[in-house]
């Protein structure tokens, strides 16, 4: 058993006994929500490595073109959270005719035998009436219900993707799941803190798992990846991808920050990494930050028609507009299917409204001292000061 091998083994008991001294240590309900997120962890993660090993190693017999696919000019939807990625990768998504891209539940289905059969039991489950899909949908209405509330998620929508690395404990969200552990601050920081010898291994499965995605959707279509923790890995991401493009959203910090920071202190509190109530604002500071400067330092070195800078509010304002507009960039045309999609565009998010309420004072911070900390993006992207600055 080589190192690559032994890391995730390592990593996994690292988690549990992370979680184990919570339990421990906390009180009620940090201490009971530790322990679900356990039991769900410390189950899923092998069951999961369990079943999608002998189902990767069955595709090399059943679907052995799969390596032979090429992916051309994939498209990599990066820049900080709360910033309007789920809004332009669904609006692609869309698209199903040219646009390949992941679902969560394809996160879990990594084998192309594994995304046949789910394929295959939706279609019966079409001719017996649809019960399944609709057991489905119900589903995530019950159990999704309060994460929705935050970020609009479910099995059968468009999803991010670095969570296909889940198996292989490759994905930046153990670092989002265990703030506390510095073990795994690689995993999210990938290009400033991963070793380079990892860093390949982790790009090569990830390629791999794209070939597959593309083999069962259509090798002809453009991916589409949507993940603010790519962010921190654009230049490994570049160097596995030649090619790539990739589109960077930006907003304006005072909602950035506060929006994200309501959002990982709701899985940190759900989850029981923290204490109902307790914050932990230097982490979101640190993931914002890193976000803005690394974006930026890489955007230098990038090709001008590999990269694209999108303001939060002109992605809101006109979708439709801002897909073209890429399209255009990257010296595409824009295909007949994706053109229909785009038509309905702009009436498709005039009906949406957040359901994401929050404040600066709610997080210890204020307008002015946000405005402060981040100057140097709203220089460099003319963003308005808070009135509360500029006054």
């Amino acid at each position: 058993m080589n190192k690559m091998s032994k890391e995730p083994i390592l990593d996994y008991f690292t988690c549990v006994a992370a979680a184990s001294r919570t339990v421990a240590t906390a009180k009620w309900p940090q201490n009971v929500r530790r322990l679900l997120w356990l039991v769900l962890f410390g189950l899923a993660w092998p069951l999961i490595k369990i079943v999608s090993f002998p189902m990767l190693m069955l595709d090399y017999v059943l679907y052995p073109g799969f390596r032979k696919v090429e992916v051309k000019e994939p498209l990599f939807i990066v820049g900080n959270w709360r910033t309007g990625s789920t809004l332009l990768y669904r609006t692609l998504a869309r698209d199903e005719e040219s646009v390949a891209y992941f679902t969560m539940l394809d996160s879990f289905c990594t084998a192309i035998c594994m995304k046949r059969a789910v394929a295959w039991v939706f279609r019966i489950d079409r001719w017996l009436g649809g019960h399944f899909h609709r057991f489905m949908v119900a589903f995530d209405e019950i159990f999704l219900a309060e994460w929705s509330r935050i970020h609009d998620t479910g099995f059968l929508k468009p999803e991010e993707d670095d969570h296909i690395l889940f198996a292989d404990f490759a994905s930046g969200a153990m670092f989002e799941l265990f703030p506390m552990v510095r073990r795994f601050r690689r995993l999210f920081f990938v290009d400033r803190e991963m070793p380079r010898i990892q860093q390949e291994f982790v790009m090569q499965r990830y390629h791999k798992l794209v070939k597959r995605q593309l083999y069962h959707l259509g090798p002809h279509k453009r991916f589409v990846s949507k993940n603010p923790m790519f962010t921190h890995k654009i230049a490994t991401l570049s160097r596995q991808f030649p090619d790539a493009r990739f589109v960077h959203l930006v907003r304006n910090p005072v909602n950035t920050v506060v929006s994200t920071a309501s959002l990982f202190h709701f899985v940190w509190h759900e989850t029981g990494a923290l204490y109902p109530g307790e914050q932990d604002m230097e982490t979101v500071l640190e993931f914002v930050h890193t976000g803005y400067k690394h974006a930026k330092d890489c955007s230098e070195w990038l090709e001008d028609e590999r990269w694209v800078d999108v303001r939060f509010d002109d992605l809101v304002a006109d979708p439709g507009g801002t897909v073209r507009m890429l399209y255009g960039h990257f010296g595409w045309s824009v295909p007949g299917s994706l053109e229909r999609v785009l038509s309905t565009a702009g009436q498709r998010q005039k009906t949406w409204k957040t359901k994401h309420r929050y404040t600066p004072e709610q997080y210890g911070m204020s307008e002015a001292e946000i405005y402060e900390q981040f100057a140097y993006v709203y220089e460099e992207h003319d963003f308005p000061p808070p009135a509360a600055a500029a006054s």
